[in-house]
């Protein structure tokens, strides 16, 4: 620990504040102007399918302060602190409010590393040290950020951590590619079949539709809590468990509200989540809360791998379908059920989910992959950038993992 220097992140880099609005046109054209909002940030990399695109004209506004380039930075300074991740090589993108970016000098410091640094535990407790707890929302002052503390090494050593660790993100980007080809895949093979096929309702292929519960959420107090699912676990047409929350049970809860294997689960409330549609995929049950509808399909009507596939082009249209007396955007079970969706036969129906149960399995197999390297990475991250590890160590471990991971293809 010596030899790494102390300094202040104003010593490494040059910090640039987002505009503190939104543009109009976002989400409503298809341009290659890509908006970065805190939704865009995702355990350390941008989520690109949670980035609207916005105008040309929009862009050249959005873009007067700073415009981003590879390498830079990005983090949020409300709401969701401690996000970042850093802007990858021919992305055309601006800033969105809440939104800052860090330009590294590179003479000083290695941008991955810059990435890691931000992310490890050190720096994420200066970032919880220095939290303005508002009424409203939490936030960093961006005027004291360049003053926050940092520990840096030798360029060399930082090369030498960031090019550990960077080879499980590399890896686990790798497998997330593959997961969504797998998943486009399917789209484009249900796509074809479905293109001269009649309508019918979505009530049709379902045993049941019905929201999740209104949990009470779990207390110190509190007993046997159990994990419930929101809409914020649904995203880009995956569930994420590691966003759940725990809450408590109550006897009244029915069992249309836990989702099990094969069930399509539709985000049913909010702005900018209404309409996102995920399959559970897990053996293990899981409860749903109140913002998320369960669909149950029936299996004399329809293979369970389908449903998906029928319902994820069609976000705009339960979008449209939505109802909201109280300001917020909401779809009943009872619309829900309304949706237009193709028909197809028990026997048009058959090659078709063999393909998309083959392919679910390669896409299954990547995500779970990616899930224990990022346990990995997640794991060697403090120990090397508090320099408890040595770097060989961590290169061994990492060379191991993906080694195994290889044999197991």
């Amino acid at each position: 620990m010596s030899q790494w220097a102390p300094l202040r992140i104003g010593d490494i880099g040059e910090l640039f504040d987002g505009p503190h609005a939104t543009p109009k046109s976002k989400g409503k054209v298809s341009t290659d102007y890509i908006f970065l909002s805190i939704s865009s940030l995702e355990n350390g990399r941008l989520n690109l399918k949670e980035s609207p695109s916005i105008s040309e004209e929009d862009y050249l506004s959005w873009t007067r302060r700073v415009t981003p380039r590879a390498q830079d930075l990005v983090f949020s300074y409300e709401t969701r602190l401690g996000e970042g991740a850093l802007i990858p090589a021919g992305l055309t993108c601006c800033l969105g409010r809440r939104m800052a970016l860090l330009r590294p000098n590179q003479k000083v410091i290695e941008p991955r590393f810059l990435l890691y640094l931000f992310l490890g535990p050190k720096f994420q407790q200066t970032i919880a040290e220095r939290t303005i707890h508002g009424s409203t929302v939490n936030r960093i002052a961006l005027n004291d950020f360049p003053d926050f503390p940092i520990l840096l090494p030798d360029i060399t050593e930082q090369r030498r951590i960031a090019g550990v660790l960077g080879a499980l993100d590399d890896k686990i980007e790798s497998n997330l590619r593959v997961r969504n080809l797998c998943r486009d895949l399917g789209g484009n093979l249900v796509a074809n079949t479905v293109r001269s096929a009649p309508s019918t309702q979505l009530e049709h292929y379902a045993a049941s539709i019905s929201r999740g519960v209104t949990p009470r959420y779990y207390k110190d107090e509190d007993a046997s809590p159990v994990l419930v699912l929101n809409q914020k676990c649904i995203r880009d047409g995956w569930v994420t468990p590691e966003l759940a929350r725990l809450m408590i049970p109550r006897s009244r809860e029915k069992s249309q509200a836990i989702a099990r294997l094969d069930d399509l689960l539709v985000n049913s409330t909010g702005q900018g989540t209404l309409g996102r549609v995920a399959r559970w995929d897990s053996d293990d049950p899981i409860y749903v809360d109140s913002h998320v509808t369960v669909v149950k399909a029936d299996p004399r009507r329809i293979y369970p791998v389908l449903m998906p596939y029928l319902v994820f082009p069609l976000q705009d249209e339960i979008e449209h379908m939505a109802t909201g007396s109280t300001g917020q955007t909401e779809l009943s079970p009872s619309r829900l059920a309304q949706l237009n969706v193709p028909l197809l036969s028990l026997e048009e129906q058959r090659p078709l989910s063999a393909r998309l149960v083959a392919l679910e399995a390669q896409a299954h197999y990547c995500q779970v992959q990616s899930l224990k390297l990022t346990e990995l990475r997640d794991a060697l991250l403090p120990e090397l950038m508090s320099g408890r590890m040595r770097v060989d160590k961590a290169g061994c471990l990492v060379s191991e993992a993906l080694d195994k991971e290889a044999a197991d293809v």
